[in-house]
């Protein structure tokens, strides 16, 4: 065979392999594209779903905060004032409220409830003063001890601003990033109980100018990187439900818990006017009226030092029952969940 003859065909099949590898070239583009693109689509949707859960439970948070404020500048305050005002009072015991370990209530509760009170009033929280978001977050999710007990000390209660920001968790649910380095999503994830996110998700850079066999692994790459991102997203979707689920059970009791102590306080009021001061003048019924005010502000006391979540920003798994023994005792039935949630 003539040289030229080879050497045209070993041109001509060279040329040939060029042509079919600048196909698969091209065709493993369109697919790390296609790839890439999935990936990114996972991400945004987890993201997405894991904002709006991180916004619904910092909102369900916040308004539980605010609702205990409220509390202390209403009914509570209220029933202080009311209840001092009662001279001679003789309580019995209450063996549900013993099973709650609510303590002794002229000794010990009383005390704490007026003490709570002052140092609100302290840290400028009184009556008509409003409460930040940051504040109302930090009095959501935490006791009250937690939050009040440094205004025994002299020190302003400049923390119940600041308290949000010290825990990563609270700091993560109000502004969607930590204040220490700004991690966003994946420091949300740290601090949720120790989930932790794959590696940062830089997976959604140009791949064109790779080698169509390259951007392709490099794709595959990023949908794995994606699938870890999502599956630590929905653990952090689960704990967030959770959390909104136990503020929004503890919310309901404590609404319920302060009407009840609300009318009681009317009727002890009604008794002062109509018996005087002297507690052993009182009828029968006004007697119980004073018994279940004392009683209701005994369980929203078990209430406000029951936390949502501890100071690692983890929920308190204990929380849960004690809400709900706590309204069963305020509806004066056994610990049924029904008797929440009707």
């Amino acid at each position: 065979m003539p040289v030229p003859i080879i050497i045209g065909a070993v041109a001509a099949a060279a040329g040939l392999y060029g042509i079919a590898k600048g196909v698969s070239g091209a065709k493993d583009h369109s697919n790390a594209k296609n790839i890439n693109q999935s990936a990114k689509n996972r991400v945004d949707e987890t993201s997405t779903l894991i904002n709006q859960n991180r916004e619904a439970t910092n909102n369900v948070i916040e308004d539980y905060g605010q609702r205990k404020l409220r509390a202390f500048n209403g009914v509570i305050s209220e029933f202080i004032e009311t209840f001092g005002r009662i001279k001679n009072v003789e309580l019995s015991a209450s063996p549900e409220l013993e099973k709650l370990q609510a303590g002794d209530f002229t000794k010990t509760t009383l005390a704490d409830l007026r003490q709570d009170y002052q140092m609100l009033k302290d840290a400028g929280l009184g009556l008509g003063a409003g409460m930040g978001s940051g504040a109302a977050l930090a009095f959501g999710a935490y006791n009250g001890t937690m939050l009040l007990a440094t205004a025994s000390t002299g020190t302003a209660i400049s923390s119940l601003s600041g308290a949000a920001a010290t825990n990563a968790t609270l700091a993560w649910l109000g502004g969607g990033s930590l204040a220490t380095g700004g991690f966003g999503m994946a420091g949300g994830m740290m601090v949720l109980g120790g989930i932790v996110a794959g590696p940062a998700l830089a997976i959604f850079g140009h791949i064109l100018g790779n080698k169509g066999e390259e951007a392709l692994n490099n794709a595959r790459s990023n949908m794995e990187q994606a699938k870890t991102f999502c599956e630590d997203g929905a653990l952090m979707v689960a704990k967030l439900q959770a959390i909104e689920k136990v503020t929004s059970l503890a919310n309901n009791v404590f609404s319920l818990t302060s009407g009840r102590l609300r009318g009681t306080v009317h009727n002890m009021k009604d008794a002062l006017e109509h018996y005087g001061e002297n507690f052993r003048d009182f009828p029968q019924e006004s007697k119980e009226a004073v018994f279940m005010s004392v009683k209701y502000a005994q369980l929203l006391k078990a209430m406000i030092d029951t936390p949502i979540l501890d100071q690692d920003g983890n929920l308190v798994l204990s929380t849960e029952k004690r809400v709900i023994d706590i309204a069963a005792v305020s509806a004066g039935e056994k610990s049924q969940l029904d008797a929440v949630e009707a």
